[in-house]
């Protein structure tokens, strides 16, 4: 599925500039009677400008090249042939197409330069971000071992367990974040290679639900899965890692004593899996862009994080051929809801 989500991306703006001249074309034909050819090439040089800005020198060219092709074929008497009796339009052709390459590579410059200087910025932000997080608990760290080292005889041992404690846990935090940025870079670049193995649904939540009991607290934990539920096909260790980010989200989310609903049905070949928290909720035009990397919602909650488990989760899912999409009443509730296909 990857591959083919790959292979229409490389081919759709090729398919848009075929799209571009046929409909370049049409408009031709509706004011051929009106306009002089030669004039007509002005709709074909705006396609070239357009597509040029927004995918590229490669299309841009074919664009220029098909648009030679449709304004003889089309627009230039005798029509639906590319025999030419005037000269004149031998040379509009030719200085058509080298006008046209020529605007695609100024504006496919133009654009180059523009995602440039957005990449820059992005990088500049993402290294801010993850420079910050890395730097929190690096400190803590620090400090706790410093104190530990100094202290001599000054500290009693419950103060001494105290820190300890604190370095365990940011050490714990730093981990995290690394492995979370590893994560994404393997999702990312297409190294992610699943192995699917048949999985009972309940007894991999209760896997989930033991790694994050120290997450819990007081919540109250209730899991509606019939016993009766069909296995899932799953790379166990990766899909773990999505399910652990997305239940770790409805933890870090609503406040301790509140509940947690884990639910899953069958939707003819699909299973669907939803978690369901009674917290702070998603505002409406948060929801399309929670699953992007690094993005967090802007919340009077101080609650630590990088931005990468949902977007990670995505990736995962949509790797096994699943989806994964948030519901959310802000304030009152929000719900993840994460369906897989059943093979």
């Amino acid at each position: 599925m990857q591959k083919t989500r790959m292979l229409m991306n490389r081919i759709y703006p090729y398919l848009v500039s075929v799209g571009f001249v046929l409909i370049m074309t049409l408009l031709g034909e509706f004011v051929k009677r009106k306009l002089e050819p030669t004039n007509i090439v002005m709709f074909y040089l705006l396609a070239v400008v357009i597509v040029a800005i927004r995918w590229g020198q490669g299309p841009a060219i074919i664009t220029s090249v098909l648009s030679v092709l449709a304004f003889d074929f089309f627009l230039v008497p005798p029509y639906l042939t590319f025999n030419v009796h005037d000269f004149e339009y031998l040379f509009t052709f030719g200085a058509f197409l080298a006008v046209g390459l020529i605007v695609s590579t100024l504006a496919s410059k133009v654009r180059a330069q523009i995602i440039q200087r957005q990449t820059e910025k992005l990088h500049s932000a993402l290294l801010n971000s993850i420079s910050h997080d890395l730097k929190t608990p690096l400190v803590s760290i620090t400090g706790a071992l410093s104190a530990l080292l100094g202290s001599t005889s000054k500290l009693n041992e419950q103060q001494k367990n105290d820190l300890l404690e604190t370095a365990r846990d940011e050490s714990e935090r730093l981990n995290r974040i690394v492995n979370n940025i590893l994560d994404m870079t393997r999702t990312e670049s297409g190294v992610l290679r699943i192995s699917k193995k048949p999985c009972d649904l309940r007894d991999f939540i209760g896997a989930c639900l033991e790694q994050l009991k120290d997450k819990m607290g007081s919540r109250n934990i209730k899991i509606n899965i019939p016993k009766q539920m069909p296995e899932v096909s799953v790379d166990f260790p990766y899909m773990l890692k999505a399910f652990l980010n997305v239940i770790d989200n409805a933890l870090k989310y609503s406040s301790d004593g509140s509940a947690i609903e884990i639910g899953a049905f069958c939707i003819g070949n699909k299973v669907r899996v939803s978690v369901h928290d009674y917290g702070y909720g998603i505002p409406k035009e948060d929801l399309g862009r929670i699953f992007n990397k690094f993005y967090r919602v802007q919340r009077a909650q101080n609650v630590p994080g990088t931005g990468l488990g949902l977007s990670i989760s995505k990736n995962i899912i949509e790797a096994h051929g699943g989806y994964i999409r948030a519901e959310s009443i802000p304030g009152k509730a929000t719900t993840f809801i994460i369906e897989l296909p059943l093979e």
